[in-house]
């Protein structure tokens, strides 16, 4: 028989827990995480020192800026493209970093820098996305023209 009375003192409690409210006491639940928004992207303008070594570059990262919810460790993916004049995609890496608790986050990531050798037959134009909480941004980094071997 107190094997019986164990276990309805512990159903007990497992409702009496139920029942009870976390927060400020007053019986409201605790407020919702704010959402995390990335209030602009900004990126170093491209140079010929970003290009690729047959460009007559040397690769250098671009420098990213992030400004965002102030909420630290919060995941944020960074794509770069170069989208081609003949509507074809080339990915040129991604990178995850994790935010800045002050809400900006500053990256500097060596993507695969722009080495469009196509001599005129396509020119290019790249762009960087960075996706976090949910929501996308694209940004311009820029355009080469592959003729006239000039970043526009």
């Amino acid at each position: 028989m107190k094997l019986g009375k164990l276990v309805g003192s512990a159903a007990a409690l497992a409702v009496l827990a139920a029942c009870s409210t976390s927060g400020d006491g007053a019986g409201t639940a605790p407020a919702p995480a704010q959402p995390f928004n990335i209030a602009s992207v900004s990126i170093s303008p491209m140079t010929q020192a970003n290009l690729c070594a047959s460009l007559g570059g040397q690769g250098q990262a671009p420098t990213v800026t992030i400004r965002h919810t102030a909420a630290a460790g919060v995941p944020i993916r960074l794509h770069m493209q170069d989208k081609l004049s003949d509507g074809s995609t080339f990915n040129h890496h991604s990178t995850r970093v994790a935010s800045d608790g002050s809400g900006t986050t500053t990256v500097n990531h060596r993507f695969l820098p722009p080495c469009n050798t196509t001599g005129g037959r396509l020119n290019s134009h790249y762009q960087l996305t960075v996706e976090a909480g949910g929501k996308s941004t694209t940004v311009s980094w820029g355009r080469y023209n592959s003729a006239s071997r000039q970043i526009r």
